[in-house]
């Protein structure tokens, strides 16, 4: 009889993983940090006038920016999503180890929130809506669609906090991790929400393909899961 081997994380795998997410969100928090202190510098000063006319930006930038970063970031949650569920369903678990398909399921999600971050922080700089700090923090007070952009905010709490518990996995036990991750589902549903009411490009084509694709696998992946779940039991 051919037995199975069982993955077993050593301290020196959890210490260079640990390393990574502490780089990862350092770089983060490094890069948010920049992009707040150009923010309140162009505010208090005509750098960022100089900065347009030198970089042959226009004034349409920022909105620009706002809505690639976002729609990148879109897709990364999705990928993420979808790339967890395979990994709960068993899919893939005979043909990608299991160290990479978790340490991919990890790093897609930080990318999400870090182009989320970006697509957030770019509209500081548009100059169709005057966007603060606290209109981009707090959900349901921002100048454009409130409620929409709000249900936004709370999905990239909500991303932010399932991503970081991968960190806490070991202190929360198996259960409790497992109960939390379960909010990744709920931070789909408000971005996806939030990218088709607030979005202004979700009447584009490709973008209602998106969202409807991603959606329907999402939706797909859970119930083969639930029904695979419930065949093994």
């Amino acid at each position: 009889m051919k037995m199975r081997q069982t993955a077993v994380a050593t301290p020196q795998t959890i210490g260079r993983g640990a390393a990574f997410t502490a780089s990862l969100l350092l770089g983060i928090l490094l890069g948010g940090f920049l992009l707040t202190a150009g923010w309140l510098l162009a505010q208090t000063t005509t750098l960022d006038e100089q900065l347009v006319t030198f970089l042959g930006l226009s004034a349409k930038t920022g909105w620009y920016v706002s809505r690639a970063s976002g729609t990148v970031a879109y897709l990364l949650l999705a990928g993420s999503t979808v790339w967890g569920l395979l990994l709960s369903t068993k899919i893939i678990k005979e043909t990608v180890p299991a160290a990479l398909s978790l340490g991919m399921h990890n790093i897609l999600s930080w990318l999400a929130i870090a182009l989320a971050g970006v697509h957030a922080a770019a509209l500081l700089f548009d100059s169709y809506y005057t966007y603060t700090l606290a209109d981009l923090t707090i959900p349901f007070v921002g100048p454009y669609r409130p409620e929409w952009v709000g249900l936004g905010i709370i999905g990239l709490y909500l991303m932010a906090l399932t991503s970081a518990s991968f960190s806490w996995r070991r202190r929360l036990g198996q259960a409790w991790w497992r109960r939390l991750h379960y909010l990744t589902f709920a931070a789909y549903l408000l971005v996806t929400v939030h990218g088709a009411a607030a979005g202004t490009d979700s009447a584009n084509p490709g973008m209602t393909a998106l969202y409807w694709g991603s959606g329907l696998l999402v939706l797909f992946l859970t119930n083969y899961r639930l029904v695979a779940g419930k065949t093994a039991k």
